[in-house]
């Protein structure tokens, strides 16, 4: 058997080359012939792809063989991947769907995005008659299926790759992180429109100027394609006063991202579109008090680990994070709740999980699983 995965673009650090390359090395752990097929990738996942265009003879050899193909493809944007799926013939087809941000995030800062994510919203209706199996990493995907005609999507949740935290803390980072005795607020996640950064500095100028001096803010990120967003984050930084207390990072390496959230004191989201968002799990993991807006996935992802917020009033926010820093009972039972959620996402669940939804699900050969477009309907 080949169960080979679509990405657009592989990237190192982000939740859904994350899960695709641990697709890859579970499958491969397990005998399965496995490969991911991408567009772009990081030069530091070079390694984890092989070209699109060895993906043709891949296939043909595999056809003249006998041997049964599976095509995994990762949705969130429109991709010439889409449509090489759609023209593969004698293969079984399968979508995780990770969620289209809405387009009028982007629309001010980056219209080519912008036009591919409304194509992407356009042909997802089309490309989902097109697949055997559809899955969703969230329930909350899984429900902005049914608005696209589809509502037997299964729902396959992230895994927290672990294993890739078995490496030690880069030391420069930890020692600035401690040497001042400062409180140390961390964020990760692209510097997307969506995510609302704004609103984490703006709680944060409250915290830093009217309760804890001695406080740093550590927004860690790429703002490849949202450059705009991101001057217009840095501009609010320096308009507050908080030049010297902000740290825009860019995009780290782990043993980099393990030494921020092992010296982080909090976790603040303010995002207001989520399909999932596994920083929340990450930051769990470490052991860090969780404080995130209300919206999208989140309350699904975050499921009593956290404190989640209704409204966003920049002053509230700053006690909540002074409370979640400083209370230690509060701060104990925040830790407690995150470590308990944390352990449903193991790499445990996500095999089990994924042996029964793709491995062994009801497409295999010789099972009467038929398309919704009437060429064989997932039932």
């Amino acid at each position: 058997m080949h169960i080979h995965q679509f990405v657009h673009t592989l990237n190192y650090g982000d939740a859904i080359s994350g899960e695709a390359i641990t697709i890859r090395r579970l499958l491969r752990e397990r005998g399965i012939d496995s490969s991911i097929y991408s567009v772009h990738a990081h030069e530091k996942v070079e390694d984890c792809v092989r070209r699109v265009e060895n993906f043709a003879s891949d296939l043909q050899r595999a056809r003249e063989a006998g041997e049964d193909v599976r095509l995994v493809l990762h949705y969130s944007i429109a991709s010439p991947l889409n449509q090489l799926l759609i023209q593969t013939e004698g293969v079984s087809k399968v979508m995780i769907y990770h969620n289209l941000t809405p387009d009028r995030w982007y629309a001010p800062y980056n219209q080519r995005v912008t036009r591919d994510l409304r194509t992407g919203r356009r042909e997802l209706t089309s490309l989902l008659k097109q697949m055997d199996w559809v899955l969703a990493d969230s329930e909350y995907n899984a429900r902005e299926l049914s608005g696209f005609g589809h509502s037997e999507a299964q729902v396959l949740p992230l895994v927290l790759d672990t294993t890739k935290w078995n490496i030690s803390a880069n030391p420069g980072i930890a020692n600035i992180m401690r040497s001042q005795g400062e409180k140390n607020i961390l964020h990760v996640g692209r510097f997307a429109p969506n995510k609302k950064i704004e609103d984490i500095i703006k709680a944060f100028y409250f915290y830093h100027h009217k309760i804890e001096q001695k406080s740093r803010l550590w927004l860690v990120g790429s703002d490849i394609d949202t450059e705009i967003y991101s001057f217009e984050l840095r501009q609010l930084v320096s308009e507050l006063r908080l030049k010297e207390a902000v740290n825009f990072i860019g995009t780290v390496s782990d043993d980099e991202l393990k030494a921020l959230y092992q010296g982080a004191d909090a976790y603040v989201c303010m995002s207001e579109h989520e399909g999932f968002c596994v920083p929340l799990l990450e930051a769990m993991h470490f052991e860090l008090p969780v404080i995130a807006f209300d919206a999208c996935a989140v309350p699904e992802t975050l499921a009593g680990g956290g404190l989640l917020v209704a409204e966003k009033d920049p002053m509230e926010l700053a006690e909540l994070i002074h409370i979640a820093v400083s209370d230690t009972a509060v701060r104990s039972e925040l830790i407690s709740r995150g470590h308990a959620r944390v352990a449903a996402f193991s790499e445990a669940s996500f095999l089990g999980n994924l042996e029964r939804l793709l491995i062994n699900s009801p497409f295999a050969e010789g099972d009467s699983v038929t398309r919704q477009d009437g060429r064989g309907a997932v039932s």
